[in-house]
Formats: structure tokens, sequence, C-alpha cells
């Protein structure tokens, strides 16, 4: 009789367990599930606000290392974006009417008065560029390196537009006298150095847009690069532009911390 019951017992008992797991293992894997998962998820918000309240303090120390340091920097900036817009508002002037000489004579005129001697009268509004350039004062008062520095408080994007600007007259300068030398009309709008220089700062359509006008196209490329100087200049007294600086680098700081807590998810 005993080992007809041990025979049952070892017969029937996987059966009995059988059932037990299948009655009891959903609600227990569940569970375990469930706690895993709250498990995880509370590990990665605390990842995730560790990051955000370190990035939160980099943030506003740096507000406050450029609010600190423009307090101090902030009349030598006033002091460098004025006298780059001052030398330009010289250079408009002295340069003004060999400016409008682009604005009033189309190319085929200008080639007459050079080539030709027709029109005689037309080159005196640039008979101020006509002789040696060593030892012209349209060229050695702006050609020197006493307003460099002025680049240190004034910005890599002013500083480029002030030097485009400075440049595109004098070379624009140097073809009216290379014109007189040869006797004959050295385009500026067929001039890959004045394209370059534009190129610099200028989007290329609009570039060419003016280097196809017949009349005024030297006038809209300068007229353009002092309202971007303008543009600019207010940027870089104001402040904004270190802001916007120090908020672009935040930015990348955050992509890269906010890369890492999804790779460690």
């Amino acid at each position: 009789m005993r080992d007809i019951v041990l025979s049952v017992l070892a017969v029937g008992w996987p059966i009995v367990a059988s059932w037990i797991v299948l009655k009891l293992f959903p609600g227990v894997l569940t569970k375990f599930i469930t706690k895993e998962v709250d498990r995880r998820s509370d590990a990665k918000l605390e990842r995730l606000k560790a990051d955000l309240q370190g990035a939160y303090s980099t943030l506003k120390n740096s507000v406050d290392v450029i609010t600190a340091t423009n307090s101090g920097m902030h009349p030598h900036i006033v002091a460098s974006v004025t006298a780059l817009w001052a030398q330009m508002l010289l250079i408009r002037d002295k340069f003004g009417t060999a400016v409008g000489f682009d604005n009033m004579f189309t190319a085929e005129e200008a080639g007459e008065a050079f080539s030709e001697g027709c029109h005689p009268n037309l080159l005196e509004y640039v008979r101020a560029f006509e002789g040696e350039m060593h030892s012209n004062p349209m060229f050695t008062e702006f050609n020197g390196n006493e307003m460099d520095r002025h680049r240190l408080f004034s910005g890599d994007r002013l500083w480029l537009i002030f030097h485009i600007f400075r440049a595109v007259h004098l070379r624009y300068g140097y073809l009216l006298s290379q014109s007189f030398e040869r006797r004959q009309f050295v385009d500026w709008s067929k001039d890959n150095g004045i394209g370059q220089l534009l190129g610099s700062v200028l989007d290329q359509s609009d570039i060419t847009k003016m280097r196809a006008m017949e009349l005024g196209g030297l006038a809209a490329a300068t007229s353009r690069l002092e309202a971007d100087f303008l543009h600019e200049a207010t940027r870089v007294m104001s402040g904004s532009k270190a802001m916007a600086d120090s908020l672009s680098n935040m930015h990348s700081i955050l992509l890269l911390q906010n890369a890492k807590v999804g790779k460690g998810a």
C-alpha cells in the first residue's frame, strides 16, 4: 500500500506543481516587471534631474560671469565700436565722390572716358585716384594698422564687416588708379577681388544682383555692409551677442548631456 501511495505521489506531484505555477506565476511576474520598470524609471529620472540641475548651475554661473565682465568691459566695447563706425563714416565721405561715379555713369560711359577721352568731365569724379598709390593720401590714410587695437573689444563679426567695408573701398580705389594707368576702365563688378571680399559677409545671390546692376551696384553693396555693421554693433554694445554665444554653448552642452542620459537608460 505504501508503495502505491509513493508511486501516485511520484507521478502526480509534477502535475500539482504545474497547476500551482500556472495559477500563481502571472501575478508574480507582473509584480516583478512593474517593480523593475519603476526602479529603472526612478533611476533615469534622478540622473536627468541631476544633469538638469548641473546645466542650470553652469548656465547661471555663465550669466553671472558675463554680467560682471560686461560691466567692466562695456565702456571699452562702446569706445571701440564708436571708433570703427567713425572710421567707416570717414571712408564713406572720402570715397563718396568715387562711389557716386558708379551711381551716375555706366561701365560703357566710364570706358569711353578713360580710353577714348570722351566725356572728360566724368573723370573729375575719380581724379583723386590718379597717380602713385604709395604717396596718395586716399590709400595711406586708411591702410594702416591703427584701428587694429579695437578688434579686441568689437567681436569677430563686427570687425570682419568693418574690414570688408574698408577693403572694398580701397580695392575700388586701386581699380580706378589702374584705369588711369592703363587708360582703360577696370570695372569693379567684374573684379574677382571685390567679389571675394563681399562674399565674406554678404549672400552670393545678393552679390550677383548688385554686380549685375547697371548703375549703383557698389553703393548698394557698401550700404548693405553699413546696415549689417549697425545691426551687429547694437548686439555687441547691448551685450546680447555675448549672451547669445553663451546660450548657444549651453545648448550644445545640454544636447550632449541628454545624449548621455538616453544612452545610459
